[in-house]
């Protein structure tokens, strides 16, 4: 793998994808609590400051959608919650209401992270589909063509992706039980803080733990 690892591109790829992380986080997460909690200071009720947190998410979503050349999956699982989410906003102005119903709407995160668990034992891992994508950006097709071939001849690889695959299915069910907790029993204020905050730790750990077994099991493009 070493000469695929050298590759000019591979840290033009590695740039692109720290990019489009960088991004999500902007986005997704630090621009929303932003818009809620800055409108809150500025003593504008909890519906409206909810709701703005949901629509500034919405021209990212739409650009993303608009411009990329092949489907792009999370960018449509987004902007589903947001349609769901803005279709309860207008059957309620219960501002609990609304957090509790996109609680349950992200909860989807728990049951792909079941669906990866599952997958460990049928067939092959879900890390692979996903893994070659990720695999492309960062070597090109040839690259990742490369690397998706191990899974035929190398054991221990096999044993990796597996292994890695329920890791963060575990994490990712996790992740959706606690949402689901926080937004039945935290004050409505709290809510985007704290369960953004348990979410987004929840996903650092599985990063932290995927970059540093990806690497001592050389499952790395």
């Amino acid at each position: 793998m070493s000469e695929v690892r050298n590759e000019p591109g591979v840290k033009e790829g590695m740039r692109a994808l720290l990019r489009r992380n960088a991004a999500t986080v902007l986005f997704d997460l630090l621009l929303p609590m932003a818009a809620y909690y800055g409108l809150r200071a500025a003593g504008v009720g909890q519906w409206w400051a909810m709701m703005a947190g949901i629509l500034v998410v919405l021209p990212r979503v739409a650009h993303q959608l608009l411009t990329r050349r092949r489907f792009d999956v999370m960018a449509a699982f987004t902007l589903s919650v947001i349609v769901f989410s803005l279709v309860i906003g207008l059957l309620t102005d219960d501002p609990r209401a609304l957090a509790v119903r996109e609680g349950w709407v992200g909860s989807l995160l728990g049951l792909f992270g079941a669906w990866m668990i599952v997958s460990v034992g049928i067939g092959r891992p879900a890390l692979m589909v996903l893994g070659r994508g990720i695999a492309e950006t960062k070597t090109g097709a040839a690259g990742a063509a490369k690397w998706a071939a191990r899974w035929d001849h190398d054991r221990r690889f096999r044993h990796g992706i597996r292994v890695l695959t329920a890791v963060w299915g575990t994490l990712l069910l996790a992740a959706a039980v606690a949402s689901l907790v926080l937004v039945y029993t935290l004050p409505v204020d709290l809510i985007a803080a704290v369960s953004n905050g348990t979410y987004w730790a929840i996903l650092a750990a599985a990063l932290a733990f995927h970059l540093y077994y990806t690497k001592k099991v050389d499952l790395r493009a």
